[in-house]
């Protein structure tokens, strides 16, 4: 029988190495967490506002825009990068948030990328565009703190 004690820890220590694979799935699912949990939110919303079908995208963004669209918005794309930090945190298991700010700096990039370079940059108002880009990275970093400080709690009960 396997002694558990020979075993590599589900959540390795702190001052380990964590694995390359281990790391680069922990990066890459917070940035697809992100994405997917705001993307599905932000559809879902302007679906149900909508008082027709959606069509196209300039009827999508008439919607999408309104004020209180663009209120939830900032709502929730905090909370998901919030959720997508603890996860990466989670994933890597150890050095929580150096890995959370990986995964934060691609996300920032990405939407910053979006937003200036991207097919659909000019639906968005400038101000929407520098809030989303300016609190995703901390909000990510703020759930993968939350991960961090949980863990030692985690590991400490029986």
């Amino acid at each position: 029988m396997d002694n558990p004690e020979d075993r590599e820890p589900l959540i390795p220590d702190p001052g380990s190495p964590i694995p390359g694979s281990r790391a680069l799935l922990a990066v890459l699912g917070g940035v697809l967490l992100f994405m997917v949990v705001s993307e599905a939110l932000e559809t879902t919303l302007v679906s149900a506002i909508a008082d027709r079908s959606v069509t196209d995208v300039a009827s999508y963004f008439a919607v999408r825009n309104s004020s209180a669209v663009l209120g939830a918005k900032v709502a929730y794309n905090t909370l998901a990068a919030i959720l997508a930090g603890y996860m990466t945190a989670k994933i890597a298991g150890g050095h929580e948030v150096p890995y959370a700010g990986i995964a934060a700096a691609i996300q920032t990039a990405s939407l910053g990328w979006g937003f200036t370079m991207g097919e659909y940059a000019a639906f968005t108002p400038a101000w929407m565009r520098w809030v989303v880009v300016l609190t995703t990275g901390p909000a990510m970093l703020l759930g993968a703190s939350i991960r961090a400080k949980a863990r030692p709690v985690e590991t400490e009960q029986p």
